[in-house]
């Protein structure tokens, strides 16, 4: 093999992949001696992926060497530039074995049946010292070459600006998009073709909508403070109601689970919540918030609030800028000794930098939060009283953070490349996998199940 004085391979002029003995045709018949296999090896992993992937294809000495010696995965392992982060945090070969056994191997199993043949190849080499690397390796080079992951597109929904959001129906029959164009196109599925059902008109930009958990009411909230609700009635979408919620844009807009709640949140700080009673929307509640709130939705029970603020530039003085706070639905007694109920805030999360998301568990007795200073908390309603529990931390900004059904885990997402795992042992949240990719990751979510993710 030629190498140029820099360290780089010489480009081959005659390497074609059907060249498998080239160097009986260009080096035996020239005498020249063939290097030992121990210095191919040293060479080649000196080179990039790619590079490695072109030498596989040169002749049969160097693919079976390539093969045995896994040196495309410890290559991109070396590419993706995570020997010194994974060194740093201690995950040796017996941490990713172990993370093999807890969720990578079942995950392979049940993805297809190459996936199961990947899953037997790996349990022969769990001894391996390269084993991390070939373990990493080996999930992207399954996806890639999966017929499983091949889409086709079945409908093209034309807007005429940029699409901010699009959302099934919980029966998966509706389809709603939205965009700048002032309008939310709603698409039906007919005969397995989508087909436009109706054009939702608002006088802005449209910033989301969201489906009831019955699928019979949606709402759509734009960048001039307006909502609109829409119901199906007679397999026709009518609007039911507009209502003037601020001045400002509608960051948030979402129903409670049971369907009879609507809280809609803007950048001013503005909250309201609006009840379905006898057919008609009310507004029953008004929150006022000094600072913008990004978002804001119910727990499964629908007693409890969480209200995340919207980052403020240049603001570090009094009021927790960067925070989610805890809201609950209690009963007072009026002097008449009649019920009232009322919204009272129960607790403050802080954080130092931007919340970007904050989700309650299934049960509703616990709340993850995400956030740019790289923090992640889960916390836990005790006694009445909601308690940081654990406190996680990323090398970067948190995007993304959520439960399993089940709610016995929680996987954050972050621009470090990593996803983590925690489950909850005997009562307590433990770190339970840790899994790395080259690049951010923004978003990471559990299946139906806890294998899949």
């Amino acid at each position: 093999m030629q190498v140029t004085p820099s360290g780089k391979r010489a480009c081959p002029t005659a390497l074609t992949p059907n060249a498998p003995d080239l160097e009986s045709a260009r080096f035996a018949n020239r005498g020249t001696v063939l290097l030992p296999d121990e210095m191919v090896i040293r060479i080649l992993m000196n080179l990039g992926t790619t590079d490695i992937a072109v030498c596989r294809r040169v002749n049969r000495q160097w693919q079976t060497l390539i093969d045995t010696h896994h040196l495309l995965a410890r290559s991109f392992y070396r590419d993706c530039h995570l020997t010194q982060r994974i060194n740093s945090l201690t995950v040796e070969r017996n941490l990713a074995v172990e993370l093999y056994h807890s969720h990578t191997r079942g995950w392979l199993t049940d993805f297809s049946n190459r996936g199961r043949e990947t899953a037997k190849q790996l349990d022969k080499i769990l001894e391996y010292k390269h084993f991390p690397e070939v373990l990493f390796f080996s999930i992207p080079k399954l996806l890639l070459n999966s017929n499983e992951l091949t889409y086709q597109n079945t409908a093209t929904i034309g807007h005429l600006g940029v699409v901010r959001d699009a959302r099934f129906s919980p029966d998966g029959k509706y389809l709603v998009t939205v965009s700048d164009d002032n309008h939310a196109k709603l698409c039906e599925l007919e005969g397995g073709q989508w087909r436009e059902k109706v054009i939702l008109r608002h006088s802005a930009w449209v910033k989301n909508a969201s489906f009831s958990p019955d699928g019979n009411h949606l709402v759509t909230a734009s960048g001039d403070g307006i909502c609109k609700i829409w119901r199906l009635e007679d397999d026709q979408w009518q609007e039911k109601i507009t209502i003037k919620h601020s001045e400002c844009t509608i960051r948030s807009a979402q129903f409670s689970p049971d369907g009879k709640d609507l809280v809609i949140a803007s950048r001013d700080g503005l909250v309201k919540i609006w009840k379905f009673d006898d057919g008609q929307w009310e507004e029953k509640f008004t929150i006022r918030q000094r600072f913008g709130v990004a978002n804001a939705r119910f727990s499964p029970d629908g007693k409890h609030l969480v209200m995340v603020n919207l980052g403020v530039s240049g603001v570090t003085s009094d009021g927790f800028i960067y925070c989610a706070k805890l809201w609950e639905l209690v009963d007072d007694q009026s002097q008449e000794k009649a019920t009232i109920q009322r919204w009272q805030k129960k607790a403050t999360i802080e954080h130092s930098d931007i919340v970007n998301d904050a989700h309650f568990s299934p049960d509703g007795k616990h709340l993850v939060t995400a956030s740019c200073d790289g923090f992640v908390k889960i916390c836990g309603l005790i006694d009445g009283k909601w308690q940081t529990k654990v406190t996680t931390w990323h090398d970067k900004a948190v995007i993304n953070a959520s439960f399993s059904r089940d709610g016995k885990f929680v996987v954050t997402a972050s621009r470090d490349g990593s996803v983590e795992i925690f489950g909850l042992i005997k009562g307590k949240w433990q770190l339970k996998a840790t899994i790395w990719h080259c690049k951010a990751v923004t978003n990471a979510r559990f299946g139906p199940t806890i294998t899949k993710l």
